[in-house]
């Protein structure tokens, strides 16, 4: 039997068959590697076969590699346990390896001859930052699944046989084997376009134990989503970034290991930690360098020597995604060492597991500007409603039977004990409010001290979301034992829309008002903020009768502005003997009514708001803030007095590599008209021999020892951090100081019975503060001491100085 085969048909056999036997030939061979003693997933070990196949295990410890008949063994290694070569079976699908620990320290290396080969690395490194950092796209987009499991540090306990444990240590391993203690999750999408527009969206949250969580949980809030920043921040707390500028001489760098990709490209593993003896805020941890485009593959960190109570550790994986090396997963460990459970001979901290995995990128998404919200992070408004199908979308691995029955028990005792209510408490308490029934006590009311009110006891309250969501009424009722006189007033409060924080104000009140203080429309007294501590001094007032209708808004294609429009009336006294003349007044006067309308903004730009359900906060802007009020003075409104007013602040902090922070505020202001002194500017000053320290006040000028319908102050601060004195867990903190002041005064002689000095010269001060020198983690106390100099220094040096005791509050 004759057969005949065409060409085709034999071309066809041929690559049919050579497709079988490459299937054959290779295989997939999954796995995760553990820690041996804590039964922890390790991350990015480097794994190698005996013919060159290479592999790292990803952020979870889990790795996958495709291999073939010829790969026989697979050798893993990793920095601080025993090298590891086990041999290759086909057999099982899933394999987990678990590694040994040995004892390893950093701080052994020192200094080798020569140039350290790993900064020749780290110099490429820097070179193509700006290409491998995902903040120089142009923009992106994707898609954020974030879970945060709160659980004890217990491994050791969990592998232990129960008739080796003592009864407590049994209850709490049951415990633990069937729940964690809390559990977060969280699906997000962000947006971004360069410079710095950042648009986050919580398409869905999930807190055990409460419906309607207060936030939501993200990675982004716990450390940077980009390790190519020149400052990490962690827990917001900023490090020097060891792939920084001037990163060689203050970090060393070792390189312990290479190893190879899926595609060949070699990865250097390198070891970095701060000097000896190196006083700044860095880490220690590793770098794996991948040599293609010299990129951070993955990263590990932790802030050196923590002496909180709390220790972070970050890692960071990133891959190729379109030629561009963008992050896949981001992991923070939280261990809080000050909380422990159990007995004391055997007792365990709380600690926090956060993972982000990263998915759905896109580096050229179709978003304009006119798409990004009213805040950085918006919540959507169905994210807490969000079913089963939907989480199993995002998901990476479904919930655990431990997770599942987190839930459980904690959404019934949450519901039980009505954590909702205790959540909404704690965050009316963090503003200043006293939640009671339907009522919110505002604790400013019920207590302050002034120099001319004295001690102030009153009662403040307003009504709360109980009775309404929109509508607030409110009011209060006081007594000065300084000045013996009460004060009173009520305000209404509609909240027109959430989103864009409209909100229609109305206020009345009989009260007293500071003479020549400058306000901005968003000022919040808060009696905890050093920014306030001047007002202990204030001993000038106006008794003041009057309102005001404002209306503040944020527009959504300018985001970054919050917008205030409103009327003031206010009649007010003179205070003392004090009295008023002008071209306009012939006869002194002593009573004076402002009619007032005033257009203002708060600019800052690219501003981290968070939208709560109950609210936004702001986590603030690396750029300068500015304030600006503009008022006009109408006299056919009711007003005594026709003015123009423009006033402005500007603030900035800057966070510098290995010198701490520096901080500067600006204010300027003039006026236009001849008005009272009651509105003129009164120069905030905080002088005493030796009294409590108030920042951005002028510490040696006497109160009310100047006027002015023009100035400008300038306040400058560097903060030295830790950076200069480090004892062990005792860490002074030195703050350098000046201040300075110009203004002028026209018009001297409309202000009767005021002994008045103006500051056309400029008025200078300068000096240090050492904070911390007893640190009671609420708070910290120091000492200082201020000096005047300059036109308007004293002839007595000892005159010149004001010692001062400094407070800072940590909340």
């Amino acid at each position: 039997m004759l057969i005949v085969i065409n060409f085709k048909s034999t071309l066809l056999i041929f690559f049919v068959l050579l497709s079988f036997i490459g299937h054959s030939q290779s295989f997939v061979f999954k796995g995760v590697v553990k820690d041996k003693s804590k039964k922890q997933t390790l991350a990015f070990v480097n794994i190698i076969s005996n013919n060159g196949i290479g592999a790292t295990t990803n952020i979870d410890g889990k790795f996958e590699m495709t291999l073939n008949d010829n790969s026989k063994s697979l050798k893993l290694s990793y920095i601080g346990y025993e090298a590891k070569t086990i041999e290759v079976d086909r057999i099982n699908k899933t394999h987990t390896i678990y590694l040994n620990p040995k004892i390893f320290d950093l701080e052994e290396v020192e200094i080798f001859p020569g140039i350290n080969p790993a900064h020749r690395i780290i110099d490429s490194v820097l070179v193509h930052r700006d290409e491998n950092n995902q903040k120089k796209i142009k923009k992106f987009s994707y898609v954020s699944y974030d879970k945060m499991n709160i659980t004890v540090d217990a491994d050791s306990l969990m592998y232990k046989d129960t008739s080796e444990l003592k009864s407590n240590e049994r209850r709490m391993q049951g415990f633990l084997k069937k729940q964690d203690i809390f559990l977060l999750e969280t699906v997000t999408e962000r947006k971004y376009m360069s410079p710095d527009l950042n648009q986050e969206t919580v398409l869905a949250t999930r807190v055990s134990g409460f419906k309607d969580p207060v936030v939501a949980f993200m990675i982004s809030q716990l450390q940077s989503t980009s390790f190519y920043d020149p400052q990490i921040n962690i827990l917001n707390k900023n490090y020097v970034n060891p792939i920084s500028r001037g990163s060689k001489n203050k970090y060393f760098f070792l390189i312990e290991d290479t190893t190879y990709s899926s595609s060949g490209d070699t990865i250097f593993m390198i070891s970095f930690r701060p000097k000896v003896k190196a006083l700044f805020d860095g880490m220690k941890g590793f770098l794996y360098i991948n040599q293609y485009k010299w990129a951070i593959q993955n990263v590990k960190a932790q802030p050196p020597n923590d002496s909180s109570g709390i220790s972070v550790k970050i890692q960071q994986s990133y891959q190729l995604i379109d030629d561009q090396w963008f992050p896949n997963q981001l992991n923070t460990d939280i261990t809080f060492n000050g909380m422990q459970v159990g007995s004391d001979s055997s007792a365990y901290p709380l600690v926090g597991k956060g993972r982000s995995y990263i998915r759905d990128v896109n580096l050229n998404p179709s978003i304009k500007r006119s798409q990004f919200g009213y805040h950085e992070v918006e919540i959507e408004p169905n994210a807490t409603k969000r079913k089963g199908e939907f989480w199993k979308e995002y998901r990476v691995d479904s919930l655990t039977a431990r997770e599942l029955e987190t839930y459980r028990v904690l959404d019934s005792i949450g519901k039980e004990a009505n954590f909702e209510k205790m959540a909404a408490t704690a965050q009316t308490l963090l503003i200043g409010k006293i939640p009671l029934w339907v009522f919110d006590f505002d604790l400013d009311k019920i207590i302050h001290y002034n120099d001319y009110e004295g001690l102030y006891l009153g009662l403040g309250l307003h009504t709360n979301e109980r009775v309404s969501k929109k509508v607030k009424v409110g009011g209060f009722w006081g007594y000065g034992f300084g000045d013996k006189t009460a004060k009173y007033g009520g305000d209404l409060t509609l909240k027109l829309h959430k989103r864009s924080e409209s909100v229609v104000k109305l206020n009345y009140y009989n009260t007293v008002k500071e003479s020549g203080s400058v306000n901005f429309f968003d000022d919040k007294f808060q009696s905890w903020n050093a920014d306030y501590f001047y007002k202990f001094f204030v001993n000038r007032m106006n008794k003041t009768i009057g309102g005001d209708i404002s209306y503040s808004f944020r527009l959504r294609p300018l985001r970054d502005f919050k917008w205030n429009i409103s009327y003031r009336y206010n009649k007010k006294e003179a205070f003392e003997n004090y009295n008023f003349t002008s071209s306009q007044f012939t006869t002194p006067i002593t009573e004076f009514n402002f009619s007032e309308i005033n257009l203002g903004f708060r600019f800052s730009f690219r501003e981290k708001v968070i939208e709560t359900t109950k609210g936004q906060i702001s986590f603030g802007s690396k750029y300068p803030v500015v304030w600006v009020n503009l008022t006009k003075g109408i006299a056919d409104l009711g007003g005594d007095f026709n003015y123009t007013r423009f006033d402005i602040k500007v603030k900035k902090t800057h966070k510098i590599n290995y010198f701490g922070e520096f901080s500067w505020q600006m204010e300027a202001g003039i006026i236009d008209g001849e008005i009272p002194a009651s509105n003129l500017y009164n120069t905030r000053a905080s002088f005493s021999t030796f009294t409590i320290f108030a920042p951005n006040s002028f510490a040696t000028m006497r109160i009310n020892e100047f006027l002015s319908d023009k100035y400008a102050n300038l306040f400058l601060t560097h903060d030295f951090g830790n950076l200069l004195f480090k004892f062990g867990n005792y860490k002074p903190q030195l703050l350098l100081l000046t201040n300075i002041t110009f203004g002028s005064l026209d018009n001297k002689s409309n202000h009767n019975n005021y002994n008045l000095k103006t500051l056309n010269l400029g008025f200078y001060e300068s000096g240090i503060i050492i904070r911390k020198l007893l640190n009671l983690e609420l708070m910290d106390l120091g000492l200082g001491a201020m000096y005047r100099y300059g036109p308007y220094s004293f002839n007595e040096t000892i005159d010149n100085f004001a010692f001062k005791i400094s407070l800072f509050y940590a909340l």
